[in-house]
């Protein structure tokens, strides 16, 4: 639930902008859902067995997630990832026509500060899980800036901050707007159910191309210790799993070696350096 302080700001902000009590009712519903969310149970490192009694539920939440952008991607002929953004605009014009657009201004002020309460219990998790090794430069590297790299742990951080507040605004816009078709719903869902990151990848398995839905959850693995967990759509146990800083193209198998590879996703901590 919203806190008192959250609140107060709240209501202040539907007063000052004469948002109507229809409209308030449903942005006071949103937030008290993107409030409700436990970080401290999302990056909670949970033993493996029990992590796979629940990828039953979580295929079935992916697939949803992944269906609703599907239309989007058809229409618009892009990638799901790319997707992503078309209903997120549209509901911005929207806001626009509706006279919302200011209160969303301050609003987001709201769910940016969930974001960064995520994205503190993500560092606090870092730090208590495997990390890869400091990037190799040929040169110092720049730990106090920590920018000459996007392969950190403190960076991945700040990538799963800025993923959430992605999704918490673009989830609470969308409601408000156009709460008859919000494909961010399932988005949601995802990060109530232990999801600490979503993301669409390509990836590759015996030269067939396909985008599949991929989360990471903080697990512990026998032989491996704290790690990310990376479940990929479909998948009826965990196969791959992360280090903390590690770049997206790097997967490690679990068990033996794997044919699977990661060819593609639109961010910046996908590229080669």
């Amino acid at each position: 639930m919203i806190d008192k302080i959250d609140k107060t700001i709240l209501d202040e902000i539907i007063i000052k902008y004469h948002i109507d009590k229809k409209t308030a009712s449903v942005m006071r519903e949103s937030l008290n859902r993107i409030n409700a969310i436990n970080e401290s149970k999302n990056f909670r490192y949970e033993p493996l067995v029990e992590f796979e009694k629940r990828l039953v539920k979580l295929n079935s939440l992916k697939e949803k997630a992944t269906e609703s952008f599907r239309p989007f991607a058809n229409k618009y002929h892009t990638s799901l990832c790319a997707s992503m953004g078309v209903p997120m605009m549209e509901s911005i014009s929207m806001s626009k026509k509706s006279g919302n657009y200011e209160a969303f201004q301050e609003l987001f002020g709201l769910t940016n500060a969930k974001a960064k309460r995520f994205g503190l219990a993500a560092l606090y998790s870092a730090l208590e899980g495997q990390k890869n090794d400091i990037p190799n430069t040929g040169a110092i590297y720049n730990i106090v800036f920590d920018r000459d790299s996007p392969w950190t742990y403190r960076n991945e951080v700040e990538h799963m901050e800025e993923y959430a507040r992605y999704h918490f605004n673009s989830y609470v816009i969308n409601e408000v707007e156009n709460s008859a078709s919000n494909p961010f719903e399932p988005v949601i869902s995802l990060y109530e159910y232990g999801s600490v990151d979503f993301i669409f990848m390509q990836t590759e398995y015996d030269n067939v191309k396909t985008e599949k839905l991929c989360t990471f959850h903080t697990v512990n693995i026998p032989n491996k210790g704290n790690v990310l967990a990376v479940h990929m759509t479909g998948d009826e146990k965990l196969m791959h799993y992360r280090k903390w800083g590690d770049p997206y193209f790097i997967i490690h198998p679990i068990e033996g070696k794997t044919k699977l590879r990661v060819v593609g996703i639109a961010d910046q901590r996908f590229m080669v350096d």
